[in-house]
């Protein structure tokens, strides 16, 4: 602009050949008239102020990386209005669902349902089952023996050998794991008696 009107070409000729705004051209004329090249110069810019989604991105980041029960929730996995909630309970931030949903996608996570196995310590035959089942009922039988307690009967209709597994987000992984491979699972609880400080383990699986 400053060459140009050097060479005798006016604010409107100017604003044409470089398809700038009048008012432009005569604000960068202006500076250079009144302050050399150093007003040429940009004046600095801190850049734009972090928005809402960078604050909910580096909160999932952190939470992501473990377990809900690492938080004190009973979950296992992170659903999309458990990840909201602890943005608003930790971070005093309103995030609508869709913010935290187009959040994990635009990081590479993924929601999937995590893969199932019979958690390690469940009996596998019929023998083992029957010696698991004797077990516990000896164990009851001495604790009611001992002291007075409350027995919870449960109809076995409750459980599966195909237990539903609430779906949650994980970072994508690549190449996908070998499935043939053996690799540690983490437990899934399914059912849970909890009464005041006592926890009653029912039913898990290991997911992966």
């Amino acid at each position: 602009m400053i060459l140009l009107n050097a060479d005798g070409a006016n604010i409107p000729g100017i604003a044409g050949s470089l398809k700038r705004n009048s008012h432009t051209v005569r604000l960068w004329l202006k500076r250079y008239t009144e302050k050399g090249l150093p007003g040429l110069s940009r004046e600095y810019s801190s850049g734009r102020p972090r928005d809402k989604k960078d604050l909910v991105k580096t909160h999932i980041r952190e939470i992501l990386s473990n377990s809900p029960q690492d938080y004190d929730y009973l979950d296992t996995v992170w659903a999309v209005p458990l990840i909201a909630h602890d943005l608003k309970k930790a971070k005093q931030i309103d995030a609508s669902e869709d913010t935290v949903t187009r959040s994990l996608k635009e990081m590479g996570y993924t929601y999937k349902r995590p893969s199932k196995r019979p958690s390690g310590s469940d009996p596998m035959t019929k023998e083992e089952k029957v010696t698991a089942i004797d077990r516990i009922c000896n164990q009851i039988k001495e604790l009611a023996q001992k002291e007075d307690c409350i027995i919870y009967a449960l109809d076995e209709s409750h459980f599966s050998t195909e237990p539903y597994l609430v779906r949650g987000w994980f970072l994508k992984r690549w190449p996908p794991p070998d499935i043939d491979t053996v690799k540690e699972g983490k437990p899934h609880v399914l059912w849970m008696l909890e009464s005041q400080n006592v926890k009653i383990l029912l039913e898990e699986v290991q997911y992966l």
